[in-house]
């Protein structure tokens, strides 16, 4: 049974990422028993927290069941380092070729984060499930008892079946109640030709496992963008190619749509565009996501939130249509009881809009508004969520043709933020380059190869969930002696290459070289606890950095991982009351120093 091993920043100071999916070396494959064949692999997608598969026949509603629900976009190969794009189905099947899982989808409780679900596909190269599935489950149950028995003194340990959605599948499950820790593991076994599935579920108690996996549903054949049957993939991308197609494009906090000739200022509506979906439209090619139309996908180009309320949300979605737009809301309709098909004025045209009246996982009642633009071959789906009714269509009609806007160029993507008293002030970016006025740097990323972690992104890495909009717990926040990440930019093709800029509490009372004494014995002690499966050596010395046209007294990092050798150069530099943290990280110290080189003075 597959443990799943979740890995992230050794301390707040030490930006060790490890990134990319275990490779699947113990893993026993049966024969080919069914007519499931390569190209039939598809991966779901994740919309508005909901998850849907055809290929696997389900769907998972993290909106009704309180779940926080995503979709790896991305994977970074662990043995070669390169990126693999969800959309990208040569490359995915190049990536299960060669024995990695993938992520199709993971959700966990809001509630209690510690709890999950997981959908994981992987293919068996290398055949050793020649015995039948049930044989390698017993040999799976064997290990783990034996794993376990090292740690607790009476886990439970059993080859279950267990009915999930009309079929039985047979499972592992890893009970542990001893000393105060209780916990419920299972993973659910489903084969699929060459490939198989697991399904993954942790929580508290065992009762919890029959709990999250009652939360999986048929798929209907309809998703959230009136998803149809099967597409036939053998010519579909080849002939969308030949017809106009726009992703739409970002300018500022304006999301404008020639094609379909719509424009949203999210920032004058009270709105902010999510940085993952808003980073991840500006990377894929127009002909990337065609492939994934193609597939029976529909990406999502916009997904914004309002500030203060979240609950009220805004979704734009493009899909294909084979039929008019009419037999289209048809469809919709028939996969949702609730919804109700009118028509509004939306940018001076009359179209489509379904309503719908729901209730989320607390109960409260929630509005959306569904308005659907046609433009040749493909569908523009918006999307509009709310507690308020008249606000969730209100929003709707603030969006603008393409022809009615004007001096977009001007709007920036970011803000500054600084506290009523002016002494403690954040970044922004703006046009790919990143700028802090009280720090007096700015960072242009746009000819690095690198990319800018969103604010959302920085949230839940390692900022305790703080937004940055919220000075008064950031100040808390470093009140309390830890570190603020202001900036992170990482390469997806490079792992090793890494740049952040975090704020601190000015705690140093004492000259710069004791200080990095100091600190070189932090960071050593917390080397020290890393497993040596994950960190095989490292060792911290001071050394000198030219930073900004000075020569600066700094510590050299120097660690070999599961990833491969890295050096992390880092700068500590006093601003009154803050410190600034400056980590600039490489394969060795001339990459790292070459990260530093990027830095400019605030103008």
């Amino acid at each position: 049974m597959k443990r799943v091993l979740k890995l992230g920043m050794i301390a707040v100071a030490l930006s060790l990422c490890f990134s990319g999916c275990t490779s699947k070396s113990d893993k026993k494959s049966g024969e080919t028993v069914s007519e499931f064949k390569d190209d039939d692999i598809s991966l779901g997608e994740v919309v508005d927290g909901v998850y849907t598969s055809k290929m696997l026949d389900l769907k998972f509603d993290g909106n009704t069941n309180d779940m926080d629900v995503t979709a790896e976009e991305e994977f970074t190969n662990r043995l070669d380092g390169k990126v693999v794009k969800r959309s990208d189905m040569e490359a995915v099947h190049d990536r299960l070729d060669k024995g990695y899982y993938i992520s199709d989808m993971e959700a966990y409780d809001n509630k209690n984060k510690g709890n999950y679900v997981e959908v994981e596909i992987y293919k068996d190269i290398h055949h050793e499930m020649k015995n039948g599935l049930e044989n390698y489950i017993d040999n799976e149950v064997k290990k783990e008892k034996s794993e376990q028995k090292e740690r607790f003194k009476n886990p439970k340990v059993e080859k279950t079946t267990r009915d999930f959605l009309g079929d039985k599948l047979l499972s592992v499950d890893v009970i542990i109640d001893e000393d105060g820790i209780e916990s419920a593991d299972t993973t659910l076994y489903k084969k699929m030709g060459e490939y198989f599935i697991e399904i993954h579920v942790r929580g508290d108690r065992s009762e919890d496992i029959d709990k999250y996996l009652g939360m999986f549903e048929k798929y209907t054949g309809f998703n959230n963008n009136a998803k149809s049957s099967k597409v036939d993939k053998s010519d579909n991308a080849d002939k969308k190619a030949d017809t106009e197609f726009s992703k739409g494009e970002y300018i500022g906090e304006t999301y404008i749509n020639k094609q379909f000739d719509i424009s949203f200022d999210a920032k004058s509506n009270g709105y902010k565009f999510d940085e993952l979906y808003k980073s991840a439209t500006e990377a894929y090619l127009e002909k990337d996501m065609l492939k994934y139309i193609g597939m029976g996908g529909a990406p999502v180009v916009v997904y914004a939130t309002k500030d203060g309320d979240s609950s009220s949300k805004l979704g734009i979605s493009i899909d294909d249509i084979e039929s008019d737009i009419d037999d289209y809301v048809d469809n919709v309709i028939k996969s949702n009881k609730n919804s109700q098909k009118t028509e509004m004025e939306f940018c001076g045209k009359e179209v489509p809009c379904v309503e719908v009246e729901a209730k989320d996982g607390s109960g409260k009642k929630i509005y959306r508004y569904t308005v659907y633009i046609q433009s040749g071959k493909y569908v523009a789906v918006i999307d509009s969520f709310g507690e308020d009714k008249d606000e969730a269509k209100k929003v709707l009609e603030s969006f603008t043709s393409v022809s009615g806007d004007t001096n977009k160029e001007s709007v920036e993507d970011t803000t500054e933020v600084n506290d009523s008293e002016g002494n403690l002030v954040l970044g922004s970016i703006s046009d790919k380059v990143y700028s802090n006025k009280m720090l007096d740097i700015k960072f242009d990323i746009s000819k690095t190869g690198l990319e800018f972690v969103s604010d959302e992104g920085l949230k839940n890495m390692g900022n305790d969930g703080i937004e940055k909009s919220d000075l008064a717990a950031v100040k808390k926040h470093i009140e309390d002696g830890k570190s603020f990440t202001d900036m992170f930019a990482v390469d997806n093709t490079d792992t090793t290459k890494r740049i952040s800029v975090s704020l601190a509490k000015n705690d140093m009372l004492m000259p710069m070289d004791e200080y990095l004494d100091a600190q070189k014995e932090i960071m050593e002690s917390q080397l020290s606890k890393v497993p040596k499966d994950q960190l095989k050596s490292s060792e911290v010395k001071k050394s000198n950095a030219y930073f900004l046209g000075q020569e600066l007294s700094c510590l050299d990092i120097y660690v070999d991982t599961t990833v491969g050798k890295q050096c992390q150069k880092y700068l500590f530099r006093v601003k009154d009351d803050y410190m600034m943290i400056i980590v600039s990280s490489g394969k060795d110290e001339k990459a790292a120093q070459e990260g530093l080189d990027l830095f400019q003075k605030y103008e």
